[in-house]
C-alpha cells in the first residue's frame, strides 16, 4: 500500500513539477502577463512571443504550464448591446460610469449622480474613438481596458432607485450637509471627484489613496500591538474598507499579498503570484500607475537593497507615467503616505459627523507646498534617451554606478537633454488649433492657440512631456473657443511672459522673429485672425488661423510673392478659405490640417482636399495622424514624425526641388 501511495505521489510530483519549476520564475510570468494585457492589437502574437520567452528563460519543458497560466490573460472583454439605464459605479466631474449586468457605459452629464443609485438617461450613444498622440492620456483606450466601449451625452438623468450603499450615503451626505466651500475638497478626498476650480497643491495633484489610510493605521498600531497582531487587525480593516468602497484594485491587491503572507508564501514567489492573481482579477490595471509603480518598486527591491537604485527607478517611472519628476516627493513618500491617510480619516469624520476638517486639509496642503519646489516637467521618451542609455552602459561596471545613474538622470531631466532639438508640433486637440514652437533643450517656447476647454488634458500632457515649465510667449489667433479655450489655464500653469491677441506686425518671441501678415480689423473674428509667419531651420512656416477668402485675397494683394514650405490650412481645412488662387501662390511643400475625429463639421472639406490633390500638395490631418512634429536637425535637415507612424524628410524649397514624405508602415510593408 505504501508503494502504491509513493508511486502516486511521485506521479503527481512529476505532473506538477513543470508548474513548480515555473513558479521559480514568478516575476517573469508577471512581466509576460503584463505584455499580453498591454497589447492593443495582435494579442495572440504577443502571447506566442511570451511563450517563447518563457521557454528560453525558464526552460522549454515549462511551455505547457506557461501556456495554461498565460492563456487566461487572453480572455477578451465582451462588448455588450447599448442600454439606457444602470447602476452608477464611478463618478467624476463631467461624467459617470454606469453598469448594467456585464455591460458598462460612459455617461457625460453636468449632473452628479449619487454612487450606486440606479439611473436612466436620454441621448445618442457613440462608440469611443481612441485619440492619437505622442504622450497624451488616451481616455478611450483607458475605457476600453475597463470594458467600456460606448459613451452617451445625456440630455437629462432620472434617478429610478436611490442609492442604499454606505459610499452612496457618504457622498449624498457630503453634497447635502457639508458647506459649499468644503464640498469639493471632501469629494476629491474620499471619492477622487475633482472639480476644475478645486484647490491646488500636492494632495490635489496626487490625490488621496486608501493605501494611505492603511499605512497610517499600521504605523499607529505598531506602538501598542505586536507585529503579527498588527497584521491581522490591518487585514480586517483593509477588508472592511474594500467592502465599503466596492473592492478597488489597490485594496484587493493588498488583501492578496496579506493572504499569501498568512499562507507562508514570501519573497519573489509572493510578489509574482500576488500580481498574477491581481492582474487576472483586474486586467484593466495593467496600464495603470496603481499597478506599475508598486510593481516596479517591489521588483527593484527584490533585486537590490540600494535606496539610490530604487530612487533612480522610481524617478524614471514617474517621468514615464506622469511626465514630471520630483525627487523630494519620492524620498519623503513614506512620510507623506500616512499623512494622506490621516487627512483622509479627518475627511471621513467631517462627512459622518460634520466635524470641520477641510480647512485643516487645506492648511496641511499649504504647509507641505515646499515638497513641490524641485518638481520638473518632462518625459524621458525623447531623442536624448539614446545618449542617456549609452552613458548608462558606459558606467554599468563602475563602483559608484548607483550614484552616477541618479545624477545622470537628474542632469538629463533638469537640463532638458531628453528633448535637445528645436521642433515644431501641431498638437492633436481635436477640432481646434494648438501649435508648439520649441527651441533646443526646452528654451524659446511659443504656443500658438490653446484648443478648446475639453482638450486641456491633451494640451497640458504634451507641454509637460516636453519639459516646459514656462512659456516665453503665447499667440492667440482669435477668440473662438477652439483656439483660445485654454488661454487662462495655460497662463495660470505656464506663466507666459507675453500674450499676443491683437495685430502687432512684427515681434521677437523666444529668440525668433515672427510676422503677423494680417492687418484686417473686423467684427468677423475669422477675417481678423492673427496670421503668423516665421522661419525655422530653413523652413518658411505660415499659420493661417481661421482666415477666410477675403483675408487670403488681402494677403495676396499685399504680398504678391507669398510662399511657404509648411502651410497650416485655414479654418481646419474648411471651404471658407484655402482658395485655389491662394494655394497656387503659396505652393507649400506640406499642408497641415487640424480637425476633429467625430466629423461634426466634416473638416477638411472635400473641395479643399481636391484642390490639394490636383496640385500634388501632400497634406497631413491631426485627426488621422495625431500629433505632427517637425524636428530640426543640423545642416538644415528636418525630420517629420507623427504619432501614427508617418515619417519623412523636409527641406526648404529653395534648397531642394521636392521633398520626401512616406508613411513608415507602408514603406516597410512594400
Amino acid at each position: 500500500m505504501s508503494r502504491e501511495s509513493d508511486a502516486r505521489s511521485m506521479k503527481n510530483l512529476k505532473i506538477l513539477s513543470p508548474f513548480r519549476d515555473l513558479l521559480d520564475h514568478p516575476l517573469l510570468l508577471v512581466i509576460l502577463a503584463w505584455l499580453i494585457l498591454s497589447a492593443k492589437s495582435c494579442r495572440a502574437a504577443v502571447y506566442v512571443l511570451a511563450l517563447l520567452l518563457a521557454g528560453m528563460m525558464a526552460g522549454w519543458k515549462q511551455i505547457v504550464s506557461a501556456a495554461l497560466i498565460l492563456g487566461i490573460f487572453l480572455i477578451p472583454f465582451h462588448q455588450t448591446e447599448p442600454f439606457y439605464e444602470g447602476r452608477v459605479i464611478q463618478v467624476r466631474n463631467s461624467y459617470c460610469i454606469v453598469k448594467n449586468g456585464h455591460g458598462k457605459m460612459l455617461v457625460y452629464t453636468r449632473q452628479r449622480p449619487i454612487l450606486d443609485s440606479w439611473i436612466s438617461w436620454n441621448g445618442t450613444i457613440q462608440d469611443l474613438s481612441e485619440a492619437r498622440g505622442f504622450w497624451r492620456f488616451d481616455f478611450a483606450a483607458y475605457c476600453h481596458r475597463q470594458g467600456i466601449y460606448q459613451a452617451v451625452s445625456a440630455d437629462s438623468i432620472t434617478v429610478l432607485h436611490p442609492s442604499r450603499s454606505l459610499r452612496g450615503y457618504l457622498m449624498k451626505r457630503i453634497q447635502d450637509r457639508v458647506r459649499e466651500e468644503d464640498r469639493e475638497v471632501l469629494l476629491n478626498l474620499l471619492f477622487q471627484i475633482r472639480s476644475p476650480d478645486q484647490f491646488e497643491g500636492i494632495f490635489a495633484d496626487r490625490g488621496f489613496s486608501l493605501s494611505g489610510v492603511i499605512a497610517f493605521l499600521t504605523m499607529l498600531f505598531s506602538f501598542f500591538l505586536y507585529e503579527e497582531d498588527n497584521r491581522r487587525v490591518t487585514f480586517i480593516i483593509t477588508l472592511l474598507l474594500a467592502a465599503v468602497f466596492h473592492f478597488p484594485y489597490l485594496l484587493v491587491q493588498r488583501l492578496i499579498f496579506s493572504t499569501l503572507g498568512f499562507l507562508g508564501c514570501s519573497g519573489r514567489k509572493k510578489t509574482g503570484i500576488g500580481y498574477l492573481i491581481g492582474l487576472r482579477l483586474f486586467p484593466s490595471a495593467a496600464g495603470s500607475a496603481a499597478f506599475l509603480i508598486p510593481a516596479v518598486y517591489r521588483f527593484s527591491k527584490s533585486r537590490s537593497n540600494s535606496h539610490l537604485n530604487r530612487l533612480w527607478i522610481s524617478c524614471q517611472m514617474e517621468s514615464l507615467l506622469f511626465h514630471t519628476v520630483n525627487p523630494l516627493e519620492l524620498l519623503s513618500f513614506r512620510l507623506l503616505l500616512p499623512c494622506m491617510g490621516f487627512l483622509w480619516l479627518l475627511g471621513m469624520m467631517e462627512a459622518l459627523f460634520l466635524i470641520p476638517a477641510a480647512s485643516w486639509i487645506k492648511a496641511a496642503d499649504r504647509l507641505l507646498a515646499f515638497v513641490q519646489i524641485p518638481e520638473r516637467n518632462g518625459t524621458m521618451l525623447g531623442l536624448g534617451l539614446l545618449f542617456y542609455l549609452l552613458l548608462l552602459a558606459t558606467f554599468r561596471k563602475h563602483s559608484r554606478r548607483n550614484e552616477i545613474r541618479i545624477l545622470l538622470f537628474l542632469l538629463f531631466q533638469y537640463g532638458g537633454l531628453f528633448h535637445p532639438l528645436p521642433e515644431l508640433t501641431f498638437i492633436n486637440v481635436g477640432q481646434g488649433d494648438a501649435i508648439l514652437i520649441k527651441g533646443p533643450y526646452g528654451k524659446g517656447t511659443v504656443l500658438v492657440d490653446t484648443g478648446k476647454p475639453s482638450q486641456w488634458n491633451a494640451l497640458n500632457g504634451f507641454l509637460k512631456a516636453k519639459g516646459i515649465q514656462r512659456l516665453d510667449a503665447m499667440i492667440i489667433t482669435h477668440s473662438d473657443k477652439d483656439h483660445s479655450g485654454n488661454m487662462e489655464r495655460v497662463e495660470d500653469t505656464y506663466h507666459s511672459e507675453k500674450i499676443i491677441t491683437d495685430h502687432e506686425g512684427q515681434y521677437i518671441l523666444g529668440g525668433m522673429l515672427f510676422h503677423d501678415l494680417n492687418t484686417i480689423e473686423s467684427e468677423d473674428e475669422n477675417e481678423s485672425s492673427v496670421i503668423t509667419c516665421f522661419r525655422m531651420n530653413g523652413l518658411n512656416i505660415l499659420l493661417m488661423g481661421d482666415a477666410s477668402f477675403h483675408t487670403e485675397e488681402s494677403l495676396l494683394k499685399k504680398y504678391d510673392m507669398l510662399s511657404a514650405d509648411i502651410l497650416k490650412l485655414s479654418h481646419h481645412g474648411s471651404a471658407t478659405g484655402n482658395s485655389a488662387v491662394f494655394l497656387d501662390t503659396v505652393r507649400p511643400e506640406l499642408a497641415i490640417v487640424s480637425s476633429g475625429a467625430y466629423r461634426i463639421y466634416h473638416h477638411p472639406s472635400p473641395e479643399v482636399t481636391n484642390r490639394l490633390n490636383q496640385r500634388r500638395i501632400p497634406y497631413l490631418d491631426t485627426k488621422e495622424e495625431g500629433d505632427i512634429t517637425i524636428l530640426c536637425l543640423p545642416a538644415g535637415q528636418n525630420l517629420l514624425v507623427t504619432s501614427s507612424g508617418t515619417i519623412g524628410w523636409i527641406r526648404s524649397k529653395k534648397e531642394a526641388e521636392g521633398t520626401f514624405l512616406k508613411d513608415a508602415r507602408k514603406f516597410f510593408s512594400s
